[in-house]
């Protein structure tokens, strides 16, 4: 019972967190362009609690699996004075990408934190090589520096699993620096080249050197998991949604792995949300992006339907991504 209080309680702060920390987003850059917010909730359902502001409703509701910052003009055009409709389209794109650049923001500076604190870069130095594998076949030896991978520079660990991750079963030149000489090879890595790297110094600046790798592979490998899905190379069945996503946070084991899904589903849930999707905030862009360069707004009926259309899509593809989630859990 208190293992499902638990996992009950580190969902609901995580989902509601995020969420909140996005529609703050939204709020502060609406409020700075002077665009009126009737109204901001976190969670649906029933109002729990509830403030008036001298012009903003703030409200929390029963169920926190979502949330609002509805602005006056935003749903049905207004010809009020600080209207969202009213605003310039420079400021309208500010409020609307804010809420995604929080989320984004959010996880890579937590995830920065994270890994600059916990770790130190792993440098180009060889102190070993693995019995078997090409390193040792073709005679590295220990504080051989590795500079190239096929004309790939590399000045890390990181750099080479990039280039291996793109190499199947293919020859690739490998060249090393040994005692300020340069020597060339041609070797087959099936994935692997199998050395044994050194780790840099634990210093300050290698910590944050770390920090800053790692966050840039995370930022990158979030961007192309979402190239990979419109590529066809993962299927839609492969996503997750809240619920796969309330398994995996009440599996987690620790606060720093909580901490990690974090910044993890903040990263994802931003750059998703910037897609060219109606109903999504990259969709509203894409119009906002269109009514700039017909300098007039689309009829706002079209506008309402493609909205609607977008919406629709989302909810199925939600209730499919649920279903699969389910029948992972089962």
């Amino acid at each position: 019972m208190i293992s499902f209080l638990l996992s009950a309680v580190k969902i609901i702060f995580l989902l509601g967190f995020l969420i909140l920390i996005h529609e703050t987003g939204h709020l502060i850059v609406a409020k700075l362009c002077k665009v009126k917010v009737n109204e901001f909730a976190i969670g649906f359902g029933p109002t729990i609690f509830r403030k008036q502001g001298k012009e903003t409703k703030y409200a929390l509701r029963l169920i926190p699996l979502g949330g609002f910052c509805s602005m006056e003009g935003e749903e049905q055009r207004s010809e009020t004075e600080g209207s969202f409709s009213q605003a310039s389209i420079p400021k309208r794109l500010a409020i609307v990408v804010a809420g995604a650049s929080v989320n984004i923001i959010f996880g890579l500076v937590v995830y920065f934190i994270l890994t600059a604190s916990t770790g130190n870069y792993v440098t180009n130095i060889v102190d070993s090589t693995i019995e078997g594998y090409p390193a040792q076949e073709i005679g590295l030896q220990q504080e051989d520096k590795i500079i190239e991978i096929d004309g790939n520079k590399i000045n890390n660990i990181y750099d080479i699993e990039n280039c291996l991750d793109k190499i199947q079963n293919e020859q690739v030149k490998l060249k090393i620096e040994r005692n300020g000489e340069v020597k060339e090879y041609t070797i087959k890595p099936e994935g692997i080249i199998g050395v044994i790297l050194k780790r840099a110094e634990d210093t300050f600046i290698n910590h944050l050197l770390h920090g800053g790798i790692k966050t840039k592979n995370f930022a990158f490998s979030i961007i192309d998991n979402i190239k990979m899905l419109f590529t066809g190379k993962v299927g839609v069945d492969q996503m997750i949604g809240p619920i796969g996503i309330s398994e995996v946070v009440a599996k987690t084991s620790g606060f720093q792995e909580f901490i990690y899904l974090l910044a993890l589903i903040s990263l994802s849930l931003g750059v998703t949300n910037l897609l060219p999707i109606p109903a999504l905030d990259g969709g509203k862009v894409v119009i906002l992006l269109v009514e700039a360069i017909r300098k007039k707004p689309l009829d706002e009926e079209l506008e309402i339907k493609i909205q609607l259309a977008g919406f629709s899509i989302l909810i199925l593809l939600s209730i499919y991504v649920a279903y699969n989630d389910i029948l992972r859990i089962l």
